[in-house]
């Protein structure tokens, strides 16, 4: 039947919850505009739950040695530490071009059109990551305006891969169970722990919604604590 097709797929319940609800704008259509129906089936069909997510990301001990391991390969430190201080996705830092980098300011400018909700943002470029990019810009190729450009001529339109060398750092840091995105979720785990705010931290990655979030809201306790003794010292309680 139509509710078991995503589950019997092994797909996630936010995923198919997002085929439920294009199959109900369908049906909706249909009732409205064309008279087919007259009733929407999906809203009989019992909605699976949604998982909060996954959470990996790297702890005190594991970052260093995977910092360490990925020097080795210059493309990949440096798309490592763009992932970790900007909470980019892959996509977004890898495909990353001169024309979007402001090497005075220090800033990435993501196009709309080219993030995964199609809105424009800013990737703040800092520390060690930004002084990087000042000295690739010096050495760069003035005809290729690509930041990662694939090493082989064949491949001009494509950007460099760095599964190999990733899954190399990973093996050589004695890393488990991590995966690229897990470094967007590394940034946003130790901004959270450094009492950035919810708010903030879905501007940096780029969410529309505090939904997305809210996976890391564990991570502060001490922050949470913090918000509620202040509370009770404005109300003279505490």
């Amino acid at each position: 039947t139509v509710s078991r097709v995503p589950l019997e797929r092994k797909r996630s319940g936010a995923t198919a919850n997002r085929s439920l609800a294009a199959l109900s704008s369908v049906c909706t259509y249909g009732i409205k505009e064309l008279g087919w129906l007259e009733i929407n089936p999906v809203e009989r069909i019992t909605k699976p739950k949604e998982s909060k997510g996954r959470v990996r990301f790297l702890d005190d001990n594991e970052l260093p040695r995977f910092l360490a391991a990925c020097r080795k390969q210059k493309d990949l430190y440096l798309a490592v530490l763009l992932s970790l201080t900007t909470g980019g996705r892959q996509s977004e830092i890898m495909s990353l071009r001169w024309e979007q980098i402001d090497l005075i300011t220090g800033r990435a400018m993501l196009h709309a059109g080219t993030t995964k909700n199609n809105d424009a943002r800013v990737l703040p470029l800092v520390g060690e990551a930004f002084t990087l990019l000042q000295e690739r810009a010096t050495v760069r190729n003035l005809t290729d305006d690509r930041i990662f450009p694939a090493t082989s001529r064949a491949r001009k339109s494509i950007f460099v891969d760095l599964r190999s060398p990733f899954l190399d750092a990973l093996k050589e840091a004695e890393i488990t169970n991590f995966h690229w995105h897990d470094l967007r979720h590394t940034c946003a785990s130790y901004l959270m722990m450094n009492g950035v705010s919810p708010l903030e931290i879905s501007k940096v990655l780029g969410h529309r919604t505090m939904a997305m979030v809210s996976r890391y809201a564990h991570l502060a306790p001490a922050r949470v604590s913090d918000i509620g003794n202040a509370l009770a010292q404005k109300m003279g309680v505490a």
